[in-house]
């Protein structure tokens, strides 16, 4: 088949459309690192930061949603409603720093498939899209790959429990300011 070929071109929309994402977080440094994990991983990744954006986005057909419960100050309950109403197949895989039963319960009612706990990371999220299926198709990271994702979202975590304090968070985890600001540059997409 050559590019040219009409079957070529439909086997990577297949592929696309069954590796595509729709990260809604509004913290941009989390959903910036989700982002490059799951681009790194060949998924087609959209990012949204509200539930306005959701709303007004001209396409909700994703295989996968990740979704923080708590955006500003929007339910992430209301964004898988939304999800669900316009894509009823996304798999929708709900993030929470404050995880309870009740919005457990109330997000799988809604159509959520998993429900996680942060900090988070791309291999389990990864793993709950699977659910009961083989995990057979997870890229396994090298161990240095591994090391640098979780030094990594300890230092988002902890960035995020210093409410984006750079000084505070450095001298939390025991470095200098300038250390942790190169490191966080090192982490940032281009």
């Amino acid at each position: 088949m050559t590019a040219d070929d009409p079957a070529a071109n439909s086997t990577d929309s297949l592929d696309e459309e069954i590796r595509s994402l729709l990260i809604v977080e509004d913290d941009q440094r989390f959903a910036d690192t989700l982002t490059a994990e799951f681009r790194d991983r060949g998924y087609r990744v959209e990012w949204l930061d509200s539930l306005r954006a959701v709303k007004s986005h001209k396409s909700l057909d994703f295989r996968y949603a990740v979704v923080d419960l708590r955006i500003r100050q929007d339910s992430g309950l209301d964004v898988i409603t939304t999800i669900k109403q316009r894509s009823p197949t996304t798999v929708v895989i709900v993030l929470t720093g404050y995880g309870s039963i009740a919005t457990a319960v109330k997000a799988t009612k809604l159509g959520a498939t998993a429900y996680l706990t942060k900090p988070v990371d791309a291999d389990e999220i990864e793993r709950a899209f699977l659910g009961d299926e083989t995990e057979e198709d997870i890229p396994i990271p090298d161990e240095f790959q591994s090391l640098y994702r979780h030094e990594r979202e300890y230092i988002e975590y902890v960035l995020a429990e210093c409410d984006g304090n750079i000084s505070q968070a450095a001298r939390r985890l025991g470095l200098h300011r300038q250390s942790l600001q190169r490191k966080l540059r090192k982490y940032t997409p281009n």
